[in-house]
């Protein structure tokens, strides 16, 4: 059984006296069963959590690479978040990299009803960023970074 140090976990932890998670995957059929398990949960929540959930799930798929340990589990949850509306832009769990040289530094900036989310990743290609964000390259905004920390600096 190999153990994934990064997983996507919606519920509650113990301190919300709900009994959280274990993080380690194994055969294809565990996957499903914990896949099922998170959906379930995912499916007693309101609209507004939702959403904050399907950005949760999204930033866990952009941040961290899926191995084969979860890769079945993602591709759950990926549907079941497709069926909800949310997440149409991404279509793969992992973008194969063609180059090595980081290039573009993406901020994401991402709004919920819950709460504001703020990360960012280092792109090789405009095709990896196309992939995660279904955006063509004439439709991203590119920054000078150098402007971007000058100001943050400044205030």
């Amino acid at each position: 059984m190999e153990a994934c140090p990064y997983v996507y976990n919606p519920c509650p932890t113990e301190s919300e006296n709900k009994e959280p998670f274990r993080v380690i995957f194994g055969k294809d059929a565990e996957q499903r069963q914990r896949a099922q398990r998170v959906i379930a949960y995912l499916q007693t929540l309101d609209r507004d959590h939702l959403i904050d959930e399907s950005i949760q799930f999204f930033k866990w798929l952009v941040l961290y690479h899926t191995t084969e340990c979860n890769l079945e589990y993602a591709e759950h949850l990926l549907d079941f978040f497709h069926s909800q509306g949310f997440l149409q832009q991404k279509t793969q769990i992992n973008i194969p990299q063609k180059q090595q040289t980081q290039r573009y530094l993406v901020i994401f900036t991402m709004s919920s009803p819950v709460r504001e989310h703020v990360f960012s990743k280092t792109y090789n290609s405009i095709r990896e960023l196309k992939a995660d964000t279904g955006k063509k390259p004439s439709q991203i905004t590119c920054q000078p970074t150098s402007g971007l920390f000058c100001e943050l600096l400044t205030k």
